[in-house]
């Protein structure tokens, strides 16, 4: 038989057991539907807002009511609770009730015009995201109460011509993902992680079981077939990486600034790199459940080493190492530079040189290993 044909038998062979069996069939159907629509529909809010606040006030003046005023108006922040003291307001954070605490010392005003003011505010560190917008948001609130002390209260007690606008002034803008969207950062980095590690356990179970089950006897396993059986797993979680995309790009509205088909060959590239990975982990150690425990280590922790929300640039040598022979890592950086970047082509499409190299050392040992347990009994029936 031609390669052509014992790739189409290899690839009929496995749909007619998939159609026989609902639960393999489950990784490639509604099991990735549900759990990608479930992070879709934690994250479609997209930009994180009304955050809870507790303002300690121990000065109840025109300050404090003014900061109060300012922390209701802005996007990312909710004012949940004015309190007497740090005491009230530490067991409101302990609690949970609130996000960040903002204190407004006694005799904040007067400090002000001395140039000596200053207001408090605790984060709660452990929650980076949501640290980070009430950061932002009561910079924005402090500068423009400087700005209107500028006028109405140091201009009343200093002579003419002396106050003055400051020299020079921040402007803040951000050049990607202008919305701050954690719907687009997050869930077009979330879907992939997801339906990588899907795949990954829809391979191994594919090529492991013909050994545990003592079906490759009957397969007779070659380069074509083994080909043949992974097309089927590449092929339908390609489907699902166009409709991940599809749903961001044409449903949420989450242009891609570069093309579709750089990032579908990412996909693909990506999903190349796992098979090979998966079969290298099978031939390895001949066994099913030894298999899907170690995808589970190397697939399961991709999201947190690929550097896109995490950053691994001062990581140790080991995480670094580690990063970089994850597929994973390489495709989210192709994504963040075709989808979010926009960057040229070139560029954007390097990650691919890796994701490459990473097929070819795990797919030709990874087949070797398999071939040569297809032929030894020996290597057969075991869990």
């Amino acid at each position: 038989m031609s390669f052509a044909a014992r790739f189409g038998a290899s690839f009929r062979r496995e749909a007619a057991f998939l159609a026989r069996s609902p639960w393999d069939l489950a990784l490639l159907t509604w099991l990735p539907l549900v759990l990608c629509a479930l992070i879709a529909w934690q994250l479609s809010a997209g930009v994180i807002r009304d955050l809870p606040v507790a303002l300690v006030d121990t000065e109840r003046s025109a300050l404090s009511r003014d900061i109060a005023i300012r922390i209701e108006g802005a996007p990312g922040m909710r004012l949940a609770y004015t309190v007497p003291d740090m005491r009230a307001a530490e067991s409101l954070a302990r609690s949970g009730a609130v996000e960040a605490i903002v204190l407004v010392p006694p005799e904040a005003t007067q400090r002000a015009l001395e140039g000596r003011g200053q207001i408090t505010l605790y984060v709660n560190a452990a929650h980076s995201a949501a640290s980070s917008t009430i950061q932002r948001d009561m910079a924005a609130i402090i500068a423009a109460a400087n700005a209107r002390a500028a006028v109405e209260q140091i201009a009343a007690i200093s002579p003419p011509g002396k106050v003055r606008p400051a020299p020079l002034a921040v402007r803040s803008l951000i050049a990607f993902n202008a919305p701050a969207s954690q719907e687009q950062q997050l869930v077009s980095l979330l879907h992939p992680a997801l339906l990588h590690l899907l795949f990954m356990l829809a391979v191994v179970s594919a090529f492991g079981r013909e050994l545990r089950d003592a079906t490759v006897a009957e397969w007779r396993p070659d380069g074509a077939s083994i080909a043949g059986k992974a097309a089927l797993y590449v092929l339908a979680f390609m489907v699902w990486g166009a409709g991940v995309t599809a749903y961001l790009a044409g449903f949420r509205g989450w242009a891609l600034a570069g093309g579709p088909a750089l990032l579908m060959t990412g996909y693909l590239a990506m999903f190349a790199a796992y098979a090979g990975v998966s079969l290298l982990l099978v031939g390895i150690t001949r066994r099913m459940s030894q298999s899907l425990s170690l995808t589970g280590l190397y697939a399961g922790a991709s999201f947190a080493f690929a550097g896109a929300i995490f950053p691994v640039d001062q990581a140790s040598g080991f995480a670094k190492f580690w990063a970089e022979i994850l597929p994973f890592t390489h495709f989210a950086r192709l994504l963040a530079l075709d989808w979010i970047t926009g960057a040229p082509t070139n560029v954007a499409a390097a990650p691919l040189v890796p994701l490459g190299l990473i097929t070819l050392v795990t797919a030709v040992p990874g087949a070797w290993l398999y071939l040569r347990a297809s032929q030894r009994p020996e290597d057969w029936g075991k869990r």
